[in-house]
């Protein structure tokens, strides 16, 4: 094991939301549950913008697509008007319910939902997904007689402790094109604030642990500016122990509250990285 996944490992038990699931003793179904306005945060974020348009100028029409850790469908719905068939892997009903509301309303018939963490997803469920006639609850699919997907994503789902076995299942089933997601920042101040320091890891880690591997993934950066109404801050931090008026005044002293007619709202900036090895 090298220092990059010693780094990994930290960040996720004692950094990542799985640190709060532990703490909180609830389940990844009941954090989602607890975060409704998700889907707002992300649109008012700008997120995912342009990394969207550059992933889907990769993958060309009628292609099969995985995208694990899918949420409420940011990149699986809008590739799905374009790919033959989609599937959507998350661990959280919830998730998945809206994603498929979604696709139901966009006339999307072609995206396919696994409610599983991607540890306990079998390859021979994700060549099977979709396809007439076969049962993916199956344990007995044989995955060598149905072909695996062309391309595959993972954007800010990679929280496992095991990360070089999560990439190695995910490299395996994928034959043309593997895009992973993940920030290229450092951590937010507020997030620090909030939470006290925690150990932190970034694009570069994973990019090292896949070198480590054997894979040499390329890599763009894309840096977002945006503001968010203080009350989706309050929710997007509602599992710390500072109260809102310590966060609003962290925020006023480093010049990022901002008044409007509509109420307080709080700057942020970001810089995602996108990892992709395309065959």
């Amino acid at each position: 094991m090298s220092r990059w996944t010693d780094q990994w490992r930290d960040f996720v038990v004692e950094t990542s939301y799985v640190h709060n699931l532990k703490e909180e003793k609830i389940t990844n179904d009941q954090f989602w549950r607890s975060y409704g306005i998700y889907d707002q945060a992300l649109m008012l974020s700008g997120y995912p913008g342009e990394i969207l348009t550059t992933i889907s100028s990769f993958i060309p029409p009628k292609a099969t697509f995985l995208d694990i850790g899918a949420g409420t469908g940011a990149f699986a719905l809008p590739l799905s008007s374009k790919t033959s068939r989609t599937i959507a892997v998350d661990p959280s009903a919830y998730q998945l319910q809206i994603l498929s509301e979604k696709a139901r309303c966009a006339g999307l018939a072609n995206i396919f939902t696994i409610e599983k963490e991607w540890k306990d997803v079998q390859p021979s469920e994700i060549s099977a997904a979709g396809i007439s006639g076969v049962d993916i609850s199956s344990a007995d699919i044989p995955s060598a007689d149905i072909p695996s997907v062309d391309y595959s994503l993972a954007a800010y789902s990679l929280f496992d402790a095991d990360i070089e076995d999560f990439l190695a299942k995910m490299i395996s089933v994928t034959k043309k094109g593997v895009f992973i997601v993940f920030r290229a920042d450092g951590i937010d101040s507020l997030n620090e604030f909030a939470y006290g320091p925690r150990p932190n890891a970034d694009y570069h880690c994973l990019y090292h642990i896949l070198k480590d591997m054997g894979h040499q993934f390329d890599t763009i950066l894309f840096p977002r500016n945006y503001s968010l109404p203080i009350g989706l801050v309050f929710q997007q931090y509602r599992y710390s122990k500072r109260d809102q008026e310590e966060l609003v005044g962290h925020l006023r002293r480093e010049g990022r509250l901002q008044e409007r007619g509509d109420g307080k709202w709080a700057a942020f900036s970001a810089k995602d990285a996108l990892l992709y090895l395309v065959r």
